[in-house]
């Protein structure tokens, strides 16, 4: 992995691993649609990636181009490949979702444009809210903003993870809302997409597990300290700068090249862009407000903004993964730890799946990222039946309200770990340790 790690693009060079093997994608990348998702595979094992962002027929014909359009440069020493686990659960959904959107007519993308035209549509109504804001001082303009933030983050949750169309084009255009809403959607695909949904709540390489550390506990291997007896809490007003901390932090990463547990290499054209995204935002949402407004109310304004956008985007967020039982043992297959490290609400409601852009059917979405995400409601009873087949716990709060509570109440328990059973030395590998 050291040799593989050292072809990751700073040399122009693309080398990456699957099952085992090792592939060197620079010829093909440029010819690939989802060249982004193809750089976030370069110097790593991207089994996980590979599979999960080639559903159904299309992983097999996946495979087939790419032992012919990529050159084979070897295979990786077996004591460092990732466990691959059994694919049988992973087979065996794919082959039900695959009959279920065949049975209705669709395909993995089917209703892409809906998202496309939405983020036309909010995109129009943030920029309005902007000039009243920053040239009118309107708080009203401040909140319709920080909603259409929240609307902007989903979108460019499902652009950057390929779902809104097979064109790279759109998606990448989704994508950008990140941007347009400060943040940045490289650093987002490195902790999302490669950490997070590689292998979810997992100590030490999901990036989730960490954040606030340590003044936030969100994981039963953290360390524990005696704040986190009101973290629940704490948590709670955090939330409100969830959005203002991007600013600082996405500089951070991308000036170090690492997002806590993942580490990236960028052009320096990239890293000039990024940068200036971040500038534009702070100008034109910030300093401009500022100027007109006065310091007082230019501030206040972008701060109701944010806190607004944070409430909504980050509430929905929490409740996927903060939750008791929610670490997989890290032995299973890829497939299992998604299902075995989420847990959805309102699964089927077509209401809470556009309330919350796709994310209650976070079970579905990580099984299925490149789906659209309006046919989450559509393949979530031919999942759980699966799930159940196969043993693996379908954890699915009835709405909102009763998963934040479950959030709430294991927040409170890994602040007081003696009443929450957790040992502050578990051991990582095969771990199924739950605070409950």
């Amino acid at each position: 992995m050291e040799e593989v790690a050292r072809h990751d693009g700073r040399d122009g060079t693309y080398w990456t691993v699957v099952d085992g093997e090792v592939y060197d994608l620079g010829e093909f990348m440029p010819k690939h649609p989802g060249r982004g998702l193809l750089k976030l595979a370069a110097g790593r094992q991207a089994t996980p990636l590979f599979e999960s962002y080639h559903p159904g027929p299309s992983l097999e014909r996946a495979r087939r181009v790419l032992g012919r359009r990529t050159r084979h440069v070897g295979s990786l020493d077996p004591a460092e490949v990732l466990s691959r686990g059994n694919p049988t659960f992973f087979d065996d959904v794919q082959q039900r979702v695959a009959e279920r959107l065949r049975e209705r007519g669709l395909d993995y993308r089917s209703g892409g444009w809906i998202m496309a035209t939405e983020a036309v549509i909010v995109a129009s109504i943030y920029a309005v809210a902007w000039y009243f804001r920053a040239f009118d001082g309107s708080y009203l303009a401040a909140i319709v903003g920080g909603v259409m933030m929240a609307r902007m983050g989903f979108l460019m949750h499902s652009g950057n993870h390929a779902a809104v169309a097979r064109r790279s084009i759109r998606n990448r255009l989704c994508g950008l809302l990140m941007e347009y809403i400060g943040g940045s959607s490289i650093i987002w695909r490195h902790a999302h997409q490669f950490a997070h949904h590689g292998h979810p709540n997992i100590y030490g390489y999901d990036n989730d597990c960490e954040i606030g550390t340590p003044l936030l506990r969100f994981h039963p291997e953290i360390p524990h300290r005696p704040w986190h007896r009101i973290q629940h809490i704490g948590l709670a007003i955090g939330m409100s700068v969830g959005m203002v901390k991007w600013l600082v932090s996405d500089v951070t990463h991308l000036l170090r090249g690492r997002v806590v547990n993942a580490s990236f290499h960028l052009e320096r054209r990239t890293l000039t862009l990024a940068m200036l995204h971040k500038v534009a935002w702070g100008s034109v949402h910030l300093v401009l407000p500022m100027v007109v407004l006065g310091p007082l109310h230019g501030v206040l304004t972008t701060l109701v903004m944010l806190g607004i956008g944070s409430y909504y985007m980050e509430g929905i967020f929490i409740v996927n993964h903060l939750q008791k039982d929610l670490v997989p043992p890290n032995d299973r297959h890829w497939a299992e730890q998604q299902v075995m490290g989420t847990t959805n609400w309102g699964s089927a409601s077509r209401w809470s799946n556009f309330i919350s852009g796709g994310l209650n059917h976070q079970i579905e979405h990580h099984l299925f990222p490149s789906m659209a995400v309006h046919l989450y409601p559509v393949i979530a009873p031919v999942v759980r039946e699966a799930c159940e087949d196969h043993g693996i716990p379908y954890r699915s709060f009835r709405g909102f309200w009763p998963a934040l509570w479950g959030t709430i109440g294991f927040l409170h328990a890994l602040g007081w770990p003696k009443a929450a059973g957790v040992d502050r030395t578990v051991p990582r590998e095969g771990s199924s340790l739950s605070a409950e």
